[in-house]
């Protein structure tokens, strides 16, 4: 029971480490960052509704302007100082509801005003001033548009008799005739109360008007502006938001209760899972010691060390013990093997010399019955196993070990040829140099008794074929020729032409490689050459070398 408590506590622990992480997470980054987010979206959706229900209401103001501008009667009422039809559409009927424009203006071309409506009584000088001055822009434009709703029509916002008013300026027009010349101008303005009334019922909080006088409220709201400017540039104040924090405080507990009630269910499920963990991962460990103990039990044969004794006791006290048994009895195996592959070693150095011992003993037996090569086959091998080594370096497949002995046994086939023959001073006959042609072969027959030798015979019995097809035993050439043969083939020559023989004194290292130049291609391969070539210009070989074969 001990056992089980220990594992269910420590999966419990592991299970909710993960939960505690990334609770730790979120509440350091998640829930600031969708503060903040939350703000920026609410904060700037509310500025955006803003500025797009102002261009709302422009555009309206715009519309209406239009309607009573651009028409044919207006038209005629302006261009004839018609005062009962000006004043009918325009003074009599604007000012009411639905329109509610608190200043109407109406002006001739000459830039007469022939109507005038307003709450404020008289306009000052100044103001006056200002307005005419966006009336000289409406009737100097050329209107040359065919579509009336392509006629541009001045707006923005202004300050008269120390109010602020957003207007619009639109040029009177024939709508039956849109090129012909502009009659006059209508000027029609709202008071920014009644513009900020308008917009209150699309905003969340409230909205409001501020000059310079009234610009400070409360800090402790949040809150954007809207800066509005006249037509000259100069600023005349702001429309302000001043958002209730209450709405915000409100998204955000919506927000903290739905990631505790997230989390409450995440650790209960986390409970659930480890729970069941714990219960499964105990009963997958109490199964492994009924394993152990039964395997443990079957094991039977040598061992080197004493058994101990086990039973079942449900608190892996066992599994211990047995782990112990085994951990010893794998040293003691170890041992075992380690003295095994030490005899084994002295073993192989022995077959190595007495393999070694052999091959001296042949080579012996033929420098016996020819003394002028003496020293030969092992200058052959050095030579043979250097250029080996470079082609190797190359990516080219070579056993250097069977090239070396290959190299060391090429003449072994000389054994059965007369010494009359090979110790002759003057030319061979015909018929001698037919059998000395045969040594290739007679040494591929010599190490064919002998399994071990199955793919250095096959070196041996090629070491005289030419790449050309000249050669002998058997006449074959190009890639048909084992590597290792085209390797002997060129220093075997190479040696035999640097030392004395019976019927010749050797020649000089340079003499010897300009008569082997002129067989490249015919007789040796060409790539093999330049390598042996590259091995003479690196280092210098002796011609007196210890027999070292490596295995």
């Amino acid at each position: 029971m001990e056992l089980k408590f220990k594992i269910l506590v420590l999966t419990l622990i592991i299970a909710f480490l993960p939960t505690t992480v990334v609770a730790i997470y979120v509440m350091n980054n998640v829930i600031p960052q969708y503060e903040k987010i939350t703000y920026d979206y609410f904060v700037n959706k509310q500025q955006q509704t803003l500025e797009r229900i102002t261009q709302k209401i422009f555009d309206d103001m715009k519309n209406i302007a239009k309607e009573y501008a651009i028409w044919n009667e207006l038209y005629r009422a302006v261009l004839t100082n018609d005062k009962e039809t000006i004043n009918f559409y325009w003074t009599n009927w604007l000012y009411q509801k639905p329109y509610n424009f608190s200043l109407i203006i109406g002006f001739s071309k000459e830039g007469k005003i022939i109507s005038y409506h307003s709450p404020f009584g008289d306009i000052k000088n100044s103001d006056i001033t200002k307005i005419f001055k966006i009336f000289k822009k409406v009737i100097s434009t050329v209107y040359i548009s065919y579509d009336i709703n392509l006629i541009p029509v001045e707006r923005g916002f202004l300050k008269i008799n120390d109010k602020v008013f957003a207007f619009v300026c639109s040029p009177v027009l024939d709508d039956k005739d849109l090129t012909k010349p502009v009659a006059g101008a209508l000027f029609l303005a709202r008071d920014i109360d009644e513009v900020v009334s308008l917009i209150q019922p699309y905003m969340v909080d409230r909205v409001y008007f501020a000059d310079k006088t009234n610009r400070v409220t409360e800090e402790k709201l949040l809150r954007n502006y809207v800066e509005l400017f006249d037509n000259d540039g100069d600023k005349i104040g702001a429309l302000v938001i001043d958002y209730n924090e209450k709405t915000l405080l409100n998204i955000k507990r919506h927000f903290e209760k739905l990631l505790i009630i997230t989390f409450l269910f995440l650790m209960a499920l986390t409970l659930l899972i480890a729970f069941l963990g714990g219960v499964y991962l105990t009963r997958r460990v109490i199964q492994l010691e009924d394993y152990a103990i039964s395997l443990f039990s079957g094991i039977n044969g040598d061992v080197t060390t004493p058994k101990p004794n086990v039973k079942k006791e449900g608190r892996f006290k066992n599994v211990e013990l047995i782990l112990e048994y085994f951990s010893n009895e794998i040293k003691s195996k170890i041992s075992i093997l380690k003295q095994q592959d030490k005899l084994l070693k002295e073993l192989f150095e022995k077959e190595k010399r007495n393999f070694e011992g052999a091959i001296k003993l042949l080579i012996s037996i033929i420098e016996m019955k020819d003394p002028y090569t003496k020293g030969h086959a092992e200058r052959v091998m050095k030579y043979s196993k250097k250029i080996g080594e470079k082609l190797s370096s190359k990516g080219y497949k070579i056993d250097l070990f069977d090239l070396e002995i290959a190299a060391y046994l090429h003449d072994i086939g000389k054994i059965v040829i007369p010494e009359s023959i090979l110790n002759k001073p003057g030319k061979l006959t015909q018929e001698e140099y037919s059998i000395v042609k045969r040594h290739s072969l007679d040494g591929y027959n010599i190490l064919s008794n002998i399994e071990y030798f199955d793919n250095i015979k096959e070196i041996v019995l090629y070491h005289h074929e030419n790449i050309d097809g000249s050669g002998y035993p058997l006449g074959i050439k190009g890639d048909k020729i084992p590597l290792e043969s085209k390797i002997i083939s060129v220093a075997d020559v190479f040696d035999a032409l640097t030392t004395d023989r019976p019927y010749r004194m050797a020649f000089s290292e340079e003499k010897a490689l300009e008569i082997m130049k002129e067989e490249v291609g015919k007789k040796f391969d060409p790539e093999v050459f330049e390598t042996f070539l590259n091995v003479l210009k690196e280092e210098k070989i002796l011609n007196s070398v210890e027999m070292n074969i490596d295995g």
